[in-house]
């Protein structure tokens, strides 16, 4: 059995009998794999410290024959992002982009600008400090939505091909793009943006990334860019996003209630005890 070894961020965990786990990673070199951590529930020399969702470690194991799962026989943590776990905001946001990662990435595909994007991602979640927290998550969540295949097309109408930016502009998710307001009726499900919202982001995708901390949204920028992305990962996965619900449910108590991260985690991701 040839050996493994490779860096990986810990996107999902399960109990896997009296002692395993199955752990899903976010790799360097493999992209998303999940193997059999053995013994990694009881085992405190070869999987020293806790198990939990978005640490970065590095692992060893096996690559069994026959299309079964690979073995993770040690993990070394390297980063453990745990101020995440604290942070009922970053954790419900973390969450989200963990359930992307598992929904919309195939097994086995490495992609190095998505390891490196979720590694600041963690980095920026477990120290969520500044006023543009919203306006960070939202160009995070853009730039994964680019590096996943999915990215908007925003610089004319992909109807009737104009380039006018102003005006009445509709998004629509299946197109995949802008539509303008004399093309609109003919796409059911497209929703109003205003050019502003199109004319920030299109700066953005256009840039190398560096924006994402310098920019902050006004109140409608920020409600139109979620409902651009969340209605592209919708249109392209068809399903809703669980994460949504307890983001959702954080904002709209005003960040004023005690809330356990544990009480709102989504039944897809499994935490040690």
């Amino acid at each position: 059995m040839p050996i493994i070894s490779d860096q990986g961020l810990i996107i999902n965990k399960t109990p896997y009998g009296e002692s395993d786990l199955l752990i899903t990673f976010y790799t360097l070199e493999r992209g998303k794999m999940t193997g059999i951590g053995k013994g990694a529930k009881r085992s405190r020399k070869r999987f020293p410290g806790r198990l939990e969702l978005f640490s970065l470690v590095r692992f060893t194991g096996f690559a069994k024959r026959g299309g079964t799962l690979p073995r993770i026989d040690e993990c070394e943590l390297l980063e453990p992002f745990q101020d995440i776990q604290y942070q009922p905001r970053a954790f419900f946001s973390g969450c989200y982009f963990l359930e992307i990662i598992n929904r919309c990435c195939p097994d086995f595909q490495a992609n190095r600008q998505i390891f490196t994007l979720l590694t600041e991602l963690f980095e920026f979640l477990s120290r969520p400090a500044g006023k543009n927290f919203a306006c960070q998550v939202r160009l995070f969540e853009l730039q994964i939505i680019v590096l996943l295949g999915f990215a908007p097309l925003l610089d004319y109408c992909l109807s009737c091909r104009k380039r006018e930016k102003y005006g009445e502009l509709f998004f629509d998710p299946e197109a995949g793009g802008l539509i303008c307001g004399d093309c609109h009726y003919r796409y059911p499900l497209a929703f109003p943006v205003s050019p502003g919202t199109i004319a920030i982001l299109n700066k953005f995708l256009q840039s190398d990334g560096s924006l994402r901390r310098k920019l902050n949204f006004t109140p409608r920028i920020m409600e139109e860019t979620a409902r651009l992305c969340r209605s592209l990962l919708r249109w392209h996965t068809g399903q809703q996003f669980k994460s949504l619900q307890y983001i959702d449910a954080f904002d709209q108590s005003g960040h004023n209630a005690t809330i356990k991260s544990t009480d709102y985690l989504p039944k897809q991701f499994s935490r040690m005890s």
